[in-house]
């Protein structure tokens, strides 16, 4: 087996990948491994990489080495190639994806990498885009767009620049009116505050918007919240945050929460579409769970997490 480490040099605001790759080497020094580190040098960069490298057929495992931004793309380019596994060494601002994971503290052990082993996950196909974790549409995906308003401000971090961003949309038009179609048979129309479609639990730097969601069940976890007043959005961030929105009763009589398979979202105008902090504009999202379609090198001694709530109890 081949490892391929491709690292972000910017994820994070750049703090460890020269510890990582030095790390990397150490670990690697005087085995007789096939293994490659390679710094990403622009957007777009590691899709070309990973399309040249997979050419020879050779197994491997290609670890991004970064936040869920890094991750994203590897996923998109890798998970075409059937020789192809996809690890995840984190190192960005938010590494949601790994919080899927009991003992995920073991994703940034090379050691533990070393023994690790296959497991099979789903992915969100969003139109023709894969996502990981989460494809959010709304507030938190507007804010996610606007950030860029922030970025010339000095000693402003990105999770500054992020709740900056957020203000910025509460002090314009709140929601957004959706047509959303469930599996085919139900349709909900209305004006929502944001929404949720999720493979994974978290998004945002730990917000546990799907808290339902497992990401080897064969379902996505759709989350709705209502068009809601600014007094009522400040009920919401913290039960929001911490994935106690559907047991909330101030909040969650704003909240839909299904399971399914396949939705469809429309717009009567362009949608900012977040997937895996990724934005895109579409005014038509169609997604749908592809069961399995994501082979995971899970390091040795992590375990996906389920899910011990009870989900009738949780929705009724």
């Amino acid at each position: 087996m081949r490892h391929i480490f491709i690292i972000n040099p910017i994820a994070g605001d750049g703090k460890y990948q020269k510890d990582l790759a030095d790390s990397i080497h150490a670990q690697f020094k005087d085995k007789d491994i096939n293994y490659e580190v390679y710094f990403s040098k622009f957007k777009g960069d590691i899709q070309n990489y990973i399309n040249n490298k997979c050419k020879d057929s050779i197994s491997s495992v290609i670890y991004a080495c970064g936040g869920d931004g890094t991750l994203h793309e590897v996923i998109n380019s890798a998970c075409k190639f059937d020789h192809i596994n996809v690890g995840v060494i984190p190192c960005g601002s938010g590494n949601d994806f790994i919080k899927n994971f009991i003992n995920y503290e073991n994703f940034n052990s090379i050691e533990a990498q070393m023994q690790g082993e296959i497991v099979y996950l789903d992915l969100i196909k969003v139109n023709d885009i894969y996502a990981s974790s989460v494809c959010n549409v709304g507030l938190d995906a507007d804010a996610a767009f606007h950030m860029h308003k922030f970025k010339k401000l000095p000693f402003i971090s990105g999770s500054t620049r992020y709740y900056l961003s957020v203000l910025y949309c509460l002090i314009n038009e709140l929601g957004r009116y959706l047509k959303i179609s469930i599996d085919d048979n139900e349709e909900i129309n209305n004006s929502f505050l944001l929404g949720v479609v999720a493979n994974g639990q978290f998004y945002g730097g730990g917000y546990k918007c799907a808290p339902l969601a497992i990401i080897n069940d064969g379902l996505m976890d759709l989350c709705l919240v209502d068009k809601i007043s600014r007094f009522q959005i400040i009920n919401l961030i913290g039960s929001y945050k911490l994935g106690n929105h559907l047991k909330n009763p101030k909040i969650n009589k704003y909240i839909t929460y299904k399971k399914c398979k396949h939705v469809k979202i429309k717009s009567n105008e362009p949608l900012n579409v977040c997937i895996d902090g990724e934005i895109y504009i579409q005014d038509e999202v169609n997604l749908t769970i592809k069961d399995e379609a994501l082979k995971l090198w899970l390091p040795k001694g992590t375990k996906i997490k389920g899910n011990e709530e009870d989900f009738s109890a949780l929705t009724q």
